[in-house]
């Protein structure tokens, strides 16, 4: 049986070359295999690669006609391709990553956020001429080495 780790891995591969591919059935069907998995370990995943993104695509800091645009071209470019896309789960996925959302705020279920999470990961991989899975694999040694560390 394969770790939750690796499904998380190999079902993040699966959605990103699904966008590549702007393959609505396999989008689909890979986020549901992610919203399938414990919502707060993908999330770390997810939010890793679209933090380290952000930084790489935007060296000179972020503001928010970053973040508009970024918004914006994700969802022009998905929109062909996925028109029942609801712009809510990238605005989501994207204030979540940054750490502003509000305390008391419900967040919307992994199923919301996830896809527009992998969305932005896409875009925001071109952007920085990183590949996607690079900026996964990234995510994850963070995480490794966060729970690594010995705290003092």
């Amino acid at each position: 049986m394969a770790s939750t780790a690796e499904r998380i891995g190999r079902g993040t591969e699966a959605a990103l070359a699904a966008i590549t591919a702007q393959d609505a059935a396999a989008f689909t069907a890979a986020t549901a295999d992610l919203a399938a998995l414990p919502g707060e370990q993908v999330g770390l995943v997810l939010g890793g690669a679209l933090r380290d993104l952000l930084e790489v695509a935007h060296p000179d800091g972020l503001d928010a006609d970053d973040i508009q645009a970024a918004l914006a071209r994700t969802v022009r470019a998905a929109v062909a391709w996925l028109p029942e896309l609801d712009p809510t789960g990238l605005v989501a996925a994207l204030t979540g990553a940054l750490g502003v959302t509000e305390p008391d705020e419900v967040p919307p279920a992994p199923a919301v956020t996830q896809p527009g999470a992998l969305l932005l990961i896409a875009d925001l991989a071109a952007v920085a001429q990183v590949p996607p899975a690079a900026a996964i694999r990234g995510a994850f040694a963070e995480i490794e080495r966060a729970e690594t560390v010995e705290m003092p």
